[in-house]
């Protein structure tokens, strides 16, 4: 769990870095992407100041539907492939996340 959340830290920070905001796209893509940050930050201070495993598991949820909601906010705009991609696998991580933390709930 621990790996599938600093891979999910270092993608949103390294695509947030790579944008440039010209678009409209763009600035949904990084205001989206910020609310994954935020909410991943407070899943990692959950778990540092060992908090019971069922509000540890309901951060990773709510870092989840973050994630889902940052690949539909994409669905339909002209977003280039490589962030298409990128956010594809934003999603598919905040799945891993769902999944390892559902069984606590």
């Amino acid at each position: 769990m621990a790996k599938t959340i600093k891979d999910l830290d270092d993608l949103v920070r390294l695509v947030v870095a790579g944008l440039i905001a010209a678009k409209p796209w763009q600035r949904q893509l990084a205001a989206r992407l910020g609310e994954v940050d935020r909410l991943l930050q407070m899943l990692r201070l959950t778990i540092a100041m060992e908090k019971p495993d069922t509000e540890i598991a309901a951060a990773a949820l709510d870092v989840a539907a973050a994630c889902r909601r940052t690949a539909a906010c994409l669905a339909g705009s002209r977003a280039t492939n490589p962030a298409l991609q990128a956010v594809a696998l934003v999603s598919d991580l905040g799945e891993r996340l769902r999944t390892a933390f559902s069984s606590v709930l």
